[in-house]
């Protein structure tokens, strides 16, 4: 089978930053989707290649990175790619560490200067953005977002659709 193309769905703030994680990290992005900007725009220097109808023609051979920075919003698209056969991608910026032993759901993404701690769980779809610190044995739960430099000690359980605010302690 094919190499599965990567695209970014969300064209706007966020999904740029996604879309430089996954460059960082050397895979190739073939651009974004996004349901309310027109396809041909470029975003980066990519394309949008079209709305969610894109993808169900291509649901085998798409991965798909979410770039949705509110919590609902995302669990509701990823929920609508699942339901289509679309893979959900996880990606972790090539600055960012993340424990051997921490678990990563899919469609998380970790941005840039971020650390994922020993035997960490994060759910699905979970935004860990920059310089976000995520200690041992913390449990992130499906779609949250723990947003720059927030800082977790051991132990600590967010639950599903949080948001950790900017700097939080």
């Amino acid at each position: 089978m094919a190499e599965r193309e990567i695209v970014v769905y969300g064209a706007s703030g966020h999904g740029k930053v996604v879309a430089e994680v996954v460059i960082s990290t050397g895979a190739r992005l073939a651009g974004f989707i996004d349901d309310g900007v027109a396809p041909g725009t470029v975003v980066l220097g990519l394309p949008v290649l079209g709305p969610f109808a894109w993808l169900e023609q291509r649901a085998g051979s798409v991965a798909v990175v979410p770039g949705i920075g509110e919590n609902r919003v995302r669990a509701k698209v990823c929920g609508r790619l699942r339901g289509v056969g679309v893979e959900l991608a996880t990606f972790v910026h090539a600055r960012a560490w993340v424990s051997p032993s921490a678990t990563l759901g899919e469609g998380t993404v970790v941005m840039a200067m971020a650390v994922v701690n020993a035997d960490a769980w994060i759910g699905r779809g979970v935004i860990v953005n920059t310089a976000a610190i995520i200690e041992h044995d913390c449990r992130i739960g499906d779609f949250s977002h723990v947003s720059p430099n927030a800082v977790m000690g051991g132990g600590v359980e967010v639950g599903e659709l949080s948001h950790v605010g900017i700097g939080a302690a």
